[in-house]
């Protein structure tokens, strides 16, 4: 069915939740002027049938406003049906259980190209590099690649340890917090820029993880390097994809607003994904608390990579099924 079909015949309902919601936050006086749209005992049935229509605009890929509009009346008339508080906990919490995965999968083709673009380059230089070795000094200098030898060899103290005059865990974490979120930051801010800004900096991100992996594997490293990045590179790598995503998601506006006047349709786009990069900000801590205290730790190849394994089907997991329990 079409979109204009489906608003035309179900916009009736819907105007009448939203009056029937208006009504409820009035005081008892002004209720008793206020004529019902429907019989209160219609409320959860009229509040399921919401869900299935929110549920059926997202997998049509209806327009971004209607699935916007129709979420909030899902919102508002799970908070009148089941009592929920109004406050800023109880939001971060709704958030946090399902929220976040749900707002992720409506961006899914957005993911999906921002993986792309930082995995391709990653594995199209790791190949090349396989064939000709001296090509990672067409991205990194002779004293990079030599300085991250020298960081993941056997007879480092602690594997990946950037800077040995800040080498504490507690220094380490304000490193790792301060580069990954500059990162994403340059990934999202980089959509103001019609996305391109966004676009260099997962291909240069994805072609600097490339030249790392493959010259320490031909160094006879990579064992040292996969047990130290295993751990972290779930959360962390999944934060950048999905601020690439929103930076792409912000560039396509800059580029093709439909019809509304640029500023407002960049500043309503904007609005909507301000949960999301909440989101992807405590995936960036996480990574980086991982990356401080867990990954230099010297232990069994097998136990890293199991531990590793298991963090990075933890947001996988979370962001394939958390929040589908709600009709969305």
């Amino acid at each position: 069915m079409k979109q204009e079909l489906f608003e035309q015949q179900y916009s009736a309902d819907w105007r009448d939740f939203n009056l029937w919601l208006k009504r409820s936050r009035l005081s008892r006086k002004q209720q008793l002027k206020t004529p019902l749209p429907f019989p209160e005992e219609e409320f959860p049935r009229r509040y399921r049938q919401l869900c299935q229509h929110l549920a059926l605009a997202r997998d049509r890929d209806y327009s971004h406003s209607l699935v916007e509009y129709l979420h909030d009346l899902v919102q508002r008339g799970h908070d009148a049906l089941y009592g929920a508080r109004d406050d800023f906990r109880s939001n971060v919490w709704q958030y946090a259980i399902g929220g976040f995965a749900r707002d992720v999968r409506r961006m899914r083709w957005w993911v999906l190209a921002s993986a792309l673009l930082l995995f391709g380059p990653q594995l199209a230089i790791m190949l090349a590099i396989h064939i000709q070795p001296d090509l990672a000094y067409l991205i990194m200098s002779p004293s990079q690649v030599a300085n991250f030898e020298q960081m993941y060899s056997v007879d480092a103290e602690s594997l990946g340890r950037v800077a040995r005059e800040a080498s504490t865990d507690f220094s380490m974490f304000g490193f790792y917090i301060f580069n990954n979120v500059s990162i994403a930051f340059r990934c999202f801010a980089g959509g103001l820029t019609a996305g391109l800004l966004t676009i260099f900096a997962l291909v240069q991100n994805g072609l600097s993880f490339g030249v790392v992996e493959m010259r320490l594997i031909q160094a006879g490293l990579g064992d040292n390097f996969h047990s130290f990045v295993i751990g972290h590179s779930g959360f962390e790598l999944g934060a950048i994809i999905l601020s690439g995503a929103a930076g792409l998601r912000l560039g396509f506006t800059v580029l093709a607003p439909g019809q509304r006047a640029r500023g407002p349709a960049l500043r309503e786009v904007a609005r909507s994904m301000i949960s999301m990069v909440c989101g992807l900000a405590v995936m960036l801590v996480i990574a980086a608390l991982i990356e401080a205290f867990w990954s230099p730790l010297r232990l069994g190849l097998p136990i890293k990579l199991s531990v590793g394994s298991l963090l990075i089907a933890m947001p996988l997991l979370y962001f394939t099924l958390a929040g589908r329990n709600d009709g969305s």
